[in-house]
């Protein structure tokens, strides 16, 4: 005899899933979700983010994912955890029509002499190569406050989106079929039942997905709601950022950060301002870089912002690192396994899980809400009650 078959169970606590769990409640009134995480909801790679939200978008598929994201962001309640932050983008010169195209809404502007004297007061010692431009964001770019938009979610006082059950410290380890829905087992033994499943473990060794005998090891991606490559295209790579002494920069509210397009690099004023630089590491599946920000990566982010600006690359007092998948075109992908009804992933967030989570979470709940042999036809989330 089994136990109640909770509406969704959603696998992975972290900016994408708790906003799944968000997104679930609000388009389907009275579902019982249940949120796992392996350890503490918003503590894993979301802990990390530096949650800029640039409205950037290199390709047509990002421009779609940014433009759901952003319509989003914008309402209420995302919008009141957000604030605007100015931002300026340093580009070469032959590519700044096409770097200025590529945010929402019309192309950025050429900062005028006003705004370069803010981002010289701000970075007296900034070098710029012979022929860059800096184009100015104004106010399309925000912080997001990513653990109180976690709590406020997980605590039920977001309006209109009851707060999901959740259970923390608990490690799924198989997904399998289990009648009309799924049965999650965890590492302690106990079984979770859902009639739909959503996988958003991020960079985390995500849970063996059985169908009837077989594990599902392919996957097909469903062109109404993901535009991206497969999941298993992801690689596992190191984010990284250089933390600065408190005071290395002025912490106003119109100091600008400042992003340099060509180098991967950006610098974000605060009460401890941080460097968003390329790291090069790939990481083994499951690999957990807990030790913290290893030193070639630091030294190499150090020498990234020394040819920026040296006198800040003087000021760098330690970093942080997480893991993140990428895919190769660093497009986010929402997807269904082709033999397991119910169950749908989010992967390869490419170091954009916060800005994409809600277009992902609003992806992924419409995908779980489509039947496989009618992929154009919606169905409710949510059932009426019933046990098995």
């Amino acid at each position: 005899m089994t136990g109640p078959r909770d509406d969704l169970l959603i696998i992975g606590g972290g900016m994408v899933g708790t906003t799944a769990a968000w997104a679930a409640a609000r388009h389907a009134p009275g579902s019982r979700i249940v949120l796992v995480d392996r350890g503490e909801p918003g503590g894993g790679t979301s802990a990390h983010s530096a949650a800029l939200i640039v409205p950037y978008a290199p390709d047509a598929a990002h421009r779609a994912l940014m433009g759901e994201a952003a319509a989003l962001l914008a309402e209420t309640p995302l919008a009141g955890f957000q604030r605007t932050v100015p931002m300026l983008f340093v580009t070469a010169q032959d590519n700044v029509t096409t770097a200025a195209g590529r945010f929402l809404g019309s192309p950025l502007p050429v900062a005028d002499a006003t705004r370069l004297a803010a981002l010289h007061a701000a970075y007296p010692d900034l070098r710029l190569g012979r022929g860059e431009t800096v184009l100015d964001a104004g106010d399309r770019c925000t912080l997001l406050d990513v653990p109180a938009w976690i709590t406020a979610v997980l605590d039920g006082t977001t309006p209109d989106a009851p707060a999901p059950r959740v259970l923390t410290r608990t490690t799924v380890t198989r997904v399998r079929a289990d009648g009309d829905g799924w049965a999650a087992d965890t590492a302690d033994g106990s079984v979770l039942r859902a009639r739909r499943v959503l996988l958003a473990t991020g960079p985390w060794p995500a849970p063996e997905i059985v169908c009837d005998a077989d594990a599902v090891t392919t996957s097909v991606t469903d062109p109404v709601t993901s535009q991206g490559e497969p999941s298993a295209a992801t690689t596992t790579k190191l984010v990284a950022a250089l933390h600065l002494a408190p005071g290395a920069l002025r912490d106003r509210p119109h100091t600008p950060g400042v992003v340099f397009l060509d180098d991967d690099l950006f610098v974000l004023p605060g009460a401890t301002p941080l460097v968003s630089f390329a790291a090069r590491r790939i990481l083994a599946d499951g690999e957990d870089p807990r030790a913290g920000l290893p030193a070639d990566e630091k030294a190499e982010g150090v020498r990234a912002l020394a040819r920026r600006l040296p006198a800040l690359a003087r000021q760098v007092t330690g970093g942080r690192c997480f893991p993140d998948t990428y895919t190769p075109g660093r497009l986010p992908v929402v997807d269904r396994p082709a033999a397991a009804p119910g169950l749908v992933r989010i992967t390869g967030c490419s170091g954009s899980g916060v800005r994409f989570a809600p277009a992902l979470a609003a992806r992924a709940v419409r995908l779980l809400d489509t039947p496989h042999d009618q992929p154009t036809t919606p169905r409710l989330l949510a059932s009426s009650g019933a046990t098995s």
